[in-house]
């Protein structure tokens, strides 16, 4: 097979970073983690301080602090509370601190609870502030030194949340439309670099992959057509890239790109609507499925063969999702339509028959590995539910139920496996599409925010729920470094 089709990008945006310090943010200087930087500051966090105490430290301090929010010093603040962070540095219209003082139903707060509002000049300054970085008196940028990241995609808001996994609270938001994307772009699904060096998003409706820097950055982008679902190769250069669901007739391909260089080609499948997709570590073998006909095939990068493997059934299975064990034997594949967890042994011949069929809650999505292997997680789109898989037994061992789970999509790993992460869509349904009472009500009324998505964060010792984190609209794909 012949590539004969290689095509390069030549578009490489210079943009506003949300993450490092010392870089141009929205025209002006942000903070670096000096106190000589101090001075350059619009808003000195001195100011700040001295708001919220007139304002705010009479019910927000200490032990008793109300909501488990302190305002009383800035290591406080950027905490955040029991509903999570408080501000979201360089974003002060997504930071609850300001959320709540124009937006919240019955307020703004601190009216509804007798307090005295905040007039214009007080909320601009905050806003202000945020929008520097939210820094501390001495110039310090909250988290940008933070190791771990977990990126969730907001499909209806064209927005890139992005979570630090030691606190557990978004930490920094990406607006693809300061990137001049629409507000329908639909970004979908997330792939990071082993090292956390740069990650990669798929928009389906405006047809691009696209790279970023650890300081989101776009560096990078490809044009293709409906993308969906991205694998990262970690032993290799390769990116590969299937078909939305929201794709009809999709081509029969999926996009093998070169991560260096942001060229690619695509490599025809022979399979109808390429969905599910994951790489096989060590080996490379890229593996993908059919949304329409009981196929799977795989691609090997090195010989650039293609094998079609028959998938029995009498009804069509919509193999979703796909996860690779860290050590490379196990796969497990997931169904939208009969429910079943397929488990697969790459190490036997064929590969691509199931060794065990699981029957799970209804719609299982994306399916995550813990990093020794031993447990599989995976939401269930149309149940509200995480199952929770026994590789060592090939059993469902729980079926995790609780608030913050409406239509689970997305499915992510700590690198330390202490957390498993399920993202929500939280959308509008007929019931026969998901079971009553699938909502989420967010924790605040702000009017407009009553579809917010959701991550849920599942403690892999106890196997459940320790924090829901809001996020914007319609939680998708979640991606996050692989443990070495």
């Amino acid at each position: 097979m012949g590539r004969n089709n290689l095509k390069a990008t030549f578009s490489f945006v210079i943009c506003v970073s949300f993450l490092g310090s010392g870089l141009a943010i929205g025209g002006r200087e942000a903070a670096g983690t000096t106190p000589g930087d101090n001075a350059r500051l619009a808003v000195p966090y001195a100011d700040v301080q001295r708001l919220l105490d007139e304002k705010c430290t009479s019910c927000h301090t200490g032990a008793d602090a109300a909501r488990g929010l302190r305002l009383d010093s800035w290591q406080a603040l950027i905490a955040g509370s029991d509903h999570g962070e408080a501000v979201i540095p360089f974003d002060a219209v997504r930071s609850l601190l300001v959320e709540l003082t124009t937006e919240l139903v019955g307020g703004p707060h601190p009216a509804e609870v007798g307090g005295e509002t905040l007039n214009d000049a007080e909320v601009a300054l905050l806003r202000e502030w945020i929008d520097e970085g939210a820094p501390s008196d001495t110039g310090e940028i909250p988290f940008a030194d933070a190791q771990h990241l977990l990126y969730a995609a907001n499909q209806s808001e064209a927005v890139i949340s992005v979570i630090d996994m030691e606190t557990n609270q978004v930490i920094r938001t990406v607006d693809l439309q300061q990137h001049g994307f629409q507000e329908n772009a639909s970004p979908h699904h997330i792939a990071v670099e082993p090292d956390g060096s740069h990650w990669y998003v798929s928009l389906i409706t405006a047809n691009r992959i696209l790279k970023f820097d650890r300081d989101n950055n776009l560096v990078g982008e490809i044009d293709f057509v409906r993308p969906g679902l991205l694998a990262l190769d970690s032993d290799g250069d390769n990116l590969y890239a299937a078909r939305s669901m929201a794709a009809v007739r999709p081509p029969q391909e999926i996009g093998v790109i070169r991560r260096s260089d942001m060229t690619f080609e695509e490599v025809g499948i022979f399979l109808p609507r390429p969905h599910a997709l994951a790489v096989r570590p060590g080996e490379g073998t890229v593996y993908t499925a059919s949304l329409a006909v009981n196929q799977i095939a795989s691609f090997n990068p090195q010989d650039e063969a293609v094998e079609l493997y028959e998938l029995g059934g009498d009804r069509t299975h919509t193999l979703v999702g796909f996860a690779v064990s860290p050590d490379g034997r196990w796969m497990v594949g997931t169904t939208e339509l009969t429910g079943y967890v397929f488990v697969f042994d790459l190490d036997r011949t064929p590969a691509l028959t199931p060794v065990d069929t699981l029957v799970v809650n209804a719609a299982p999505w994306h399916p995550v590995f813990t990093p020794d292997g031993r447990w599989v997680y995976v939401g269930n789109n149309r149940d509200n539910t995480v199952n929770v898989i026994d590789m060592d037994t090939r059993t469902l061992a729980k079926v995790i139920e609780g608030n913050g789970l409406a239509q689970p999509h997305g499915a992510a790993m700590s690198p330390d496996g202490r957390f498993a992460y399920i993202s929500s869509r939280n959308l509008e349904m007929s019931e026969d599409q998901g079971r009553a009472g699938h909502m989420y009500t967010p924790r605040y009324d702000l009017g407009d925010n009553g579809r917010a998505g959701t991550v849920v964060v599942i403690d892999t010792d106890s196997q459940e729920i320790v924090k829901i984190i809001e996020i914007e609209g319609y939680g998708s794909g979640l991606g996050a470094a692989a443990p070495n």
